[in-house]
């Protein structure tokens, strides 16, 4: 059986030599069962935000904490921990290397705190999903042609922007996903284009997709399909308990969040 995670071009795959060829190791088991291990291993729940504590020195030291995504990891931000993911034995030898990067790389996603923490050096080929930023300042105002004027001139060309920086740098990425907090005071404002009356949920979603449409240009194929808007509830709300599931309670007070990115992706798929 082929081996689910294929190595990037540009990280060496070198058999490790044993001191002791009558001892049995970890290699010894089948290739199949190490790249379950890989698997269970080198996943993080939520993301994995890259950072520095100080980003502009000539050789940059790389932090990690542990992030919320997608309704998964911790409510606020963790460091990394070794235990978390077994950083040294990526560093036991090239062949384990080789073995565990497309897992640790291709099955997490990855947040970065500046666009100067984005060099990952030889395994950016293998890095398959990433969380991007965007401000989403006038997103929540009151007049449609307030938020129709920001979304043209100024929100669409810095998520274009962003957007082409991470593709050039993750040549193989899959998802990038941006997502817009909500404003300091941490109430869920509905978007004026997504606050309509009198509609079931489907049709305000087939609304705002038809409002982004002639306000979104698309430069490739490959950006329509990998990227991803959604409104970020407050960590620790009652919304973001939901987060990810379609069963989100009514209220009369707040709102699905999920309609603004599934607006989007409908807009995606409008000719």
């Amino acid at each position: 059986m082929a081996s689910p995670y294929v190595p990037n071009a540009s990280i060496q795959w070198i058999a490790s030599a044993k001191d002791d060829e009558q001892k049995i190791g970890f290699l010894d088991l089948p290739r199949e069962l190490r790249d379950l291990i890989y698997g269970f291993a080198f996943r993080a729940e939520g993301a994995i935000l890259i950072y520095s504590r100080d980003p502009y020195a000539v050789r940059p030291l790389a932090k990690a904490m542990n992030i919320r995504h997608k309704g998964s990891g911790p409510i606020e931000p963790e460091p990394m921990r070794n235990g978390q993911i077994p950083v040294a034995l990526v560093r036991t030898c090239r062949q384990l290397y080789a073995e565990c990067s497309p897992v640790l790389y291709g099955s997490n996603t990855f947040a970065f705190w500046t666009s100067s923490e984005l060099d990952l050096g030889a395994p950016s080929g293998l890095v398959r999903h990433v969380i991007g930023a965007a401000d989403p300042r006038d997103l929540f105002k009151k007049h449609l042609e307030e938020v129709s004027y920001w979304w043209k001139r100024r929100f669409w060309p810095d998520v274009l922007r962003s957007s082409r920086a991470m593709l050039e740098r993750f040549p193989n990425l899959e998802t990038l996903t941006i997502p817009l907090k909500v404003p300091p005071n941490g109430q869920i404002q509905r978007p004026v284009f997504l606050h309509v009356v009198n509609k079931t949920r489907e049709q305000r979603v087939a609304l705002a997709a038809s409002w982004m449409k002639p306000r979104c240009s698309w430069e490739d194929e490959r950006l329509r399909r990998c990227l991803h808007l959604e409104v970020l509830p407050p960590p620790g709300s009652f919304r973001d308990q939901y987060a990810g599931s379609r069963f989100v309670p009514e209220d009369d007070d707040d709102w699905d969040v999920t309609e603004f990115a599934d607006a989007f992706q409908l807009m995606k798929n409008l000719t």
